[in-house]
């Protein structure tokens, strides 16, 4: 399954959904410092990963730009099957 495109946009798909989540669902409960928080967290989390991606993005001769903001938004979803050649680009 972790050999599919699909699982991955699946999972960048379900990445988005967490943003929303975080958000949302601080107003939902009356608390949204927390779930903007909560959503600086994973923001930050994801930029500790780019390091990583942008050389990823380096050998697959994608542009700096698009590997930082895919970074940022996706993590790990993106550049991981980058690196195994599941997705282009």
């Amino acid at each position: 399954m972790k050999n599919k495109p699909l699982f991955w946009r699946v999972n960048q798909l379900l990445t988005i959904l967490l943003y929303e989540l975080l958000i949302f669902g601080g107003y939902a409960f009356s608390i949204p410092w927390l779930g903007w928080v909560l959503f600086g967290v994973l923001i930050l989390l994801h930029i500790v990963e780019l390091k990583t991606s942008l050389a990823i993005a380096k050998k697959h001769k994608v542009k700096t730009t698009r590997a930082f903001l895919m970074t940022v938004i996706f993590g790990f979803t993106w550049w991981l099957p980058l690196k195994r050649g599941l997705i282009n680009r």
